[in-house]
Order: C-alpha cells, then sequence, then structure tokens
C-alpha cells in the first residue's frame, strides 16, 4: 500500500503547474550556466536514421519530411490511428501554413515545440501585441477544419523518444489547432507502480472531465454539485495510491509499461495529448534542437530555428 502512495504522489506531482513551472525555470537557469557554447552554430546538421520504431502501431504511411534550419526530420505518420490530427498537420503542410514557422519552445533533452504560424508569430512580438491588441483573424492560430478538434487516444501510441504530438490548447482538452512537439526524453522511472499510476491517473481526470462536461450541458450544475463532483474525483484519485491500479488496466497498459522501462519517456503525457507521429530520421537533429541556448523565462532560443517546409510522401527513398 505504501509504494501505491508513493507512486500516486510522484504522478500528482508531475501534474501539478505551480511545481512543474518552478522546475523549468531552475532547469532554464542551470542550462544557461552549462552550455558555454551553442550547439545552434552547428546547424544544420545531417539527420540520422534511429535504431527502431518504439510505437506498436503499424502505418505504411505516409511521411512527413520536416525541413527545418538545423536539419531534417521525417516523421511516420499513423492515419489510420489518429485520423483527425494526421488529417490536420498534413493538411496545413500541404498549405504552406507551418513555412517560416519557429520552434519556439525548447526544453532540453525533453521535448522542442512549435507549430503557430509566421505571421502570428511576428504579431505578437509587435508593438500592438505589446499594447495588448489581439491579432487579425486571419493570422491568428487555427487548424485544418477552421475549428479546434478532439484528441484521439490509441493504446499502440505512446510519448516515447521521437513521439510526435499535439500541443492541444490553453483552454483544455479536445482543443488541438495546429502546434506540435516532438518527445525527446529519455527519462526513466525507477518505481515500478508510477507509470501505471500516471496512465490510469489521466484517463481517469479525462473520463470524468467528459461526464462532467455532458452533465453541465444537458443542465447547468449548481456549485455544490461540481463541488461534490470534485471531491468524488479527488476520493477516486487517492484511492490509486491505497488500492492501485484496476487489474483491467494494469493488463493494458503491460506493453507500453516495459517500453518505458526499456526506452524511457514521457509517460505523463499520455492520454493527455494526441501522439500522431513518430520520428523515424533525424531524432538526433530534433535532440540538438532541444539542446539550444535559450531565453531563461520563455525557454525560446535565443537563435530561431525554422522550418522551411514540409513535403508529405507515400514512401521513403532508400
Amino acid at each position: 500500500m505504501k509504494k501505491w502512495i508513493i507512486a500516486i504522489m510522484a504522478a500528482i506531482a508531475v501534474a501539478i503547474p505551480a511545481l512543474a513551472l518552478l522546475i523549468t525555470l531552475l532547469l532554464a537557469k542551470n542550462d544557461e550556466y552549462a552550455v558555454v557554447e551553442d550547439i545552434a552554430d552547428s546547424f544544420p546538421i545531417a539527420a540520422e536514421a534511429m535504431d527502431e520504431n518504439p510505437q506498436f502501431a503499424h502505418s505504411d504511411g505516409p511521411y512527413a519530411i520536416i525541413h527545418t534550419t538545423a536539419g531534417d526530420v521525417t516523421v511516420l505518420l499513423y492515419p489510420a490511428q489518429a485520423p483527425k490530427a494526421v488529417e490536420n498537420f498534413v493538411g496545413l503542410a500541404k498549405e504552406g501554413y507551418y513555412d517560416g514557422s519557429s520552434f519556439y519552445y525548447a526544453k532540453r533533452d525533453e521535448l522542442v515545440q512549435g507549430g503557430r504560424p509566421a505571421e502570428f508569430e511576428r504579431y505578437i512580438e509587435s508593438e500592438q501585441a505589446a499594447q495588448g491588441e489581439l491579432a487579425p483573424e486571419e493570422i491568428r492560430e487555427r487548424s485544418f477544419f477552421g475549428e479546434p478538434f478532439e484528441d484521439e487516444f490509441h493504446d499502440d501510441l505512446h510519448h516515447f523518444p521521437g513521439a510526435v504530438a499535439m500541443a492541444g490548447g490553453v483552454e483544455g482538452m479536445d482543443r488541438n489547432l495546429s502546434q506540435f512537439y516532438f518527445l525527446i526524453s529519455e527519462k526513466k522511472e525507477e518505481n515500478e507502480l508510477v507509470i501505471p499510476a500516471n496512465l490510469y491517473m489521466n484517463e481517469l481526470i479525462r473520463m470524468r472531465s467528459k461526464e462532467l462536461n455532458a452533465r453541465n450541458k444537458e443542465k447547468q450544475m449548481s456549485e455544490d454539485e461540481v463541488a461534490k463532483f470534485e471531491e468524488e474525483l479527488n476520493a477516486e484519485i487517492q484511492k490509486i495510491g491505497t488500492e492501485g491500479v484496476p487489474e483491467e488496466y494494469m493488463e493494458r497498459y503491460k506493453a507500453a509499461i516495459e517500453q518505458y522501462n526499456r526506452l524511457g519517456g514521457s509517460w505523463s503525457l499520455d492520454y493527455k495529448y494526441t501522439v500522431f507521429g513518430q520520428i523515424v530520421k533525424g531524432y538526433n537533429v530534433a535532440k540538438a534542437m532541444s539542446q539550444v541556448k535559450v531565453d531563461a523565462t520563455t525557454r525560446k532560443p535565443k537563435k530561431p530555428i525554422l522550418i522551411e517546409g514540409i513535403e508529405i510522401v507515400d514512401t521513403l527513398q532508400e
């Protein structure tokens, strides 16, 4: 029982934004002093093939070859497992939506994020934005469908090293637009109970959140009803710490847990953000992108890393 309590405490700690922000700032400051030379000075670098594809899902393509100023990153897409996310990414890429945009956030050896339109990025650096003016609607971030689209999850796609996922929206779940990230983390967990506790907690919170939204849509809940709902959810989360993860979920997670133990990754992001691709060549490029010098507060690379263009191809040439 004590082991499960420790595991759920570790899982909850990952999910606490304030703690995550504090750790990010501390790491950012440490990075500034630890890295003397900027790896960005060596860009572009040659892309290397990954030794293996860690995902369990099968896909015959398509592939996205993302040409960046750091080098090329080739991604295998999963239209059968994440159809909406793949259609969105492919559609925007073919429009040239991503061309000229930057990877504006880099967390050393963890992830790099981009996908905002270039015009919008220029606007947020402008005097108008500084004065609080909203960007014109035609240059704001959007999805290929025009509206935010729902999250998609599959037990055969996880946040293993090299995963490519939708960054979601600031307003909560099912708010995907155009932003995405490369997952670089190779972190491993020594406590065998932490990973299943994280996976189950994320699924539980999502299920209960959907129930809450459905009930509110049917009839506006009172403050007391919402408070009771939250109390019941907290009790369920605490129950993970005392009773563990239900057996049927442990069976579902078994293969993913073994893979995380072998390769590492970011299990705390599973069932929260949509994985729709996997880097098959250029993981070394993506990893180098995460290691550039960044602003200690925003984690924006000091030397811009830009997307020059994205090719969508059915097969890769040998």
